[in-house]
């Protein structure tokens, strides 16, 4: 069953903010038919400047927690989930790589799943090139959502 089918048989809408996968977890989404009946939109932030201006995060939480953290994708979640009304929304942030930054490791993601009112954090870390990363976690979190529901 793919994501849209399990949207449709649960009545549920999804938006997505995404940073390292730029937008890839939403254009999985639309590239299956009936899409546009469950998934709101999403917004892609890829700068910290950019996080705050379209999902209204705070620069000073994003400086004390990290632009790679746990905080820094609820904050992204609950944005968009709130701003387009969705039931759920799915954000990521991470660092692709090739190489390491804020001292995170290059292939590790973090991850937010927001259902109804139940927050799921995750981070994982991916081999690979840098678009080997983005593409398993997007293609992660989408079977991640299909998997929660």
């Amino acid at each position: 069953m793919n994501i849209i089918e399990k949207l449709k048989e649960l009545n549920l809408t999804i938006s997505t903010a995404e940073s390292l996968t730029g937008g890839m977890i939403a254009s999985k989404i639309c590239n299956i038919s009936g899409a546009s009946n469950y998934f709101k939109g999403g917004i892609v932030s890829y700068t910290k400047q950019a996080k705050c201006s379209l999902l209204n995060l705070n620069m000073l939480d994003i400086e004390k927690y990290g632009v790679y953290s746990y905080e820094t994708v609820i904050s992204m979640a609950k944005s968009i989930k709130e701003q387009l009304n969705t039931d759920i929304s799915i954000s990521t942030s991470g660092v692709a790589g090739p190489n390491d930054d804020e001292n995170v490791k290059a292939g590790t993601v973090y991850f937010c799943f927001i259902i109804k009112d139940k927050i799921i954090t995750e981070k994982k870390c991916f081999n690979g090139s840098r678009n080997d990363v983005r593409i398993e976690a997007s293609e992660y979190a989408i079977n991640k959502i299909i998997n929660l529901l």
